[in-house]
């Protein structure tokens, strides 16, 4: 039980970085005397990929841990690992799950297909379509373990999301906090319009666990790094350059979704904007500095 409430630890700190997107599209939409509408662009079309890119991650981490006998062992040996996978994520109740094995108990691999066929709708109305690919090798928690992501035609609502994500656990030895790099190569996202956003990327994520599931941390480590292309055709790069730390704690309590401490950097064609998130408190104030002007933003719980 320990270890199932700590998988569903990890989905709900995860999830917090989806948030993002919705952020910054709330704080560009009500301050136009620091943000002009190209501003507003710059900033949430990174932030777009990122909060799309991570909710895939997402559910490839959760699809993980359901066929996970434990969290730090092999494959499940007993139970149905489809309906206990459906239990875990409600955005995979309505898909058709299939799970082939190659390993074992001492080396588990293989691959699971998560099937959303011409379109299935969550809870949350969010409508999928397409397949989602994961293959897997190693235990999960263990060093050298790793997760690869593709797509099949997947979409969600009017969005086309393509690309391999990979998820490799870099630790040299087993540790209560485990460290993964999580790398993007071809990423792209395709609106309804048909205008597009690639991806390339590479971060280094921490999952501070604590005794506890609800005080866990994620922490994207400084030195991340994204780049790609805007829903304009611009070319944009992003780096964490202080600790990104999302905190479980925050978001229960303050309903706290965005990062409580760290600063990351946009720069698109020439133009360099810093997020600073803080130094810790649970509150959804972000400083934004653009060309000078820097301005406190209090975002809404809800993005909003």
């Amino acid at each position: 039980m320990k270890k199932m409430k700590n998988l569903i630890g990890l989905k709900s700190i995860s999830t917090l970085l989806i948030a993002f997107v919705l952020v910054l599209g709330s704080c560009s939409k009500t301050d136009d005397s620091v943000f002009n509408a190209t501003d507003s662009q710059n900033l949430n079309s990174e932030s777009v990929s990122d909060s799309y890119s991570d909710e895939a991650n997402d559910m490839s981490n959760i699809s993980i841990g359901g066929v996970s006998e434990q969290q730090y062992n092999g494959a499940r040996t007993e139970g149905d690992p489809v309906t206990n996978l459906k239990d875990l994520d409600d955005r995979l109740k309505c898909a058709t799950v299939t799970i082939t094995r190659t390993g074992n108990k001492d080396a588990p691999a293989g691959s699971i297909l998560i099937d959303f066929g011409a379109g299935c709708t969550d809870s949350r109305g969010v409508v999928r379509k397409g397949k989602i690919n994961v293959a897997y090798s190693g235990r999960r928690f263990s060093p050298g373990s790793k997760i690869t992501t593709t797509f099949d035609g997947y979409f969600r609502n009017e969005v086309k999301i393509e690309g391999t994500h990979t998820l490799t656990n870099v630790q040299t030895a087993l540790t209560s906090n485990p460290k993964f790099t999580v790398v993007i190569a071809g990423g792209k996202i395709t609106f309804g319009d048909g205008k597009t956003i690639t991806r390339e990327q590479n971060f280094t994520r921490e999952w501070q666990r604590a005794s506890s599931p609800n005080a866990d941390k994620w922490v994207i480590t400084a030195g991340s790094k994204a780049n790609g292309t805007n829903r304009n055709g611009k070319a944009y790069s992003m780096e964490v350059i202080a600790d990104l730390v999302y905190s479980r704690a925050c978001a229960i309590s303050n309903k706290v979704f965005i990062a409580v401490s760290g600063t990351k950097k946009f720069t698109v064609d020439g133009k360099v904007y810093t997020v600073d998130y803080g130094t810790g408190n649970c509150d959804n104030e972000i400083t934004v500095t653009v060309n000078g002007v820097t301005k406190t933003i209090t975002v809404g719980a809800d993005g909003n």
